[in-house]
């Protein structure tokens, strides 16, 4: 139905009965956050092919942002692993719209740490961790200098997987060979530190909670690299 929210809900309200009553669906939801936090529990005891899975990653990200966050995310298998696995628990979420903007995380992020700094904004203080993959990084790398320079209090969670993941995917269900979507990357890690940041890299899970702390924590611009597989399972 299309209309005006405020005068279709006063027509609607004028026109129907008075023994109306809605059905609380809140019981049914929580089974079935139940289920799927028992779904999110095996994916995270899939082993990867390499370094951390998407499920593990996310659930670490899921306990330890601050609920006051502002979280970028950027386009990809990051941004599908995000919806899947990240459990927001009142952060402020920007994304590009699904419009393909490779690259959006980052520069997004500079944008809203910007935001924090107004004194007469409500998000005054809170913290900026975004999310990209390593071929959204790659885009706008050489903002993280700007970053610096300006002294940005600001983190970015980069997943690599060493290829434009989600564009092979993509190849892959349309029946055609994997072309092109592999990359040459840095170490993120240590390009972080070169540029005057902070900077580490994630290999192994028993690792993640103190390097996300600790990137969280620290007062300036910071990677945390996590090594993962091209499968946001």
């Amino acid at each position: 139905m299309w209309g005006e929210i405020g005068v279709t809900v006063e027509e609607l309200d004028a026109r129907l009965d008075d023994d109306l009553a809605a059905e609380s669906q809140r019981a049914e939801l929580a089974d079935r956050w139940e289920i799927w936090r028992e779904e999110k529990a095996t994916r995270r005891a899939e082993p990867p092919e390499r370094g951390i899975n998407y499920a593990t990653a996310f659930e670490a990200m899921s306990r330890i942002v601050p609920d006051d966050a502002i979280i970028p995310v950027d386009v990809g298998n990051n941004t599908y692993a995000f919806g899947r696995y990240f459990e927001p628990a009142g952060q402020s979420v920007l994304m590009s719209g699904y419009l393909g903007s490779i690259g959006f995380a980052f520069p997004a992020a500079l944008g809203a740490w910007a935001a924090t700094q107004e004194a007469d904004s409500r998000f005054t203080g809170c913290p900026v961790v975004s999310v990209s993959s390593d071929g959204g990084f790659g885009q706008y790398l050489s903002e993280f200098t700007t970053a610096v320079k300006y002294e940005m209090d600001l983190t970015h969670v980069l997943l690599n997987d060493d290829e434009l993941g989600k564009i092979s995917k993509e190849q892959r269900t349309g029946g055609w060979d994997v072309w092109q979507t592999d990359l040459v990357n840095p170490d993120f890690a240590a390009f972080a530190e070169n540029c005057g940041g902070y900077g580490v890299r994630v290999e192994d899970s028993k690792d993640l909670d103190d390097a996300l702390e600790t990137a969280i924590e620290y007062e300036g611009p910071a990677v945390v690299e996590i090594l993962t597989d091209s499968d946001p399972i």
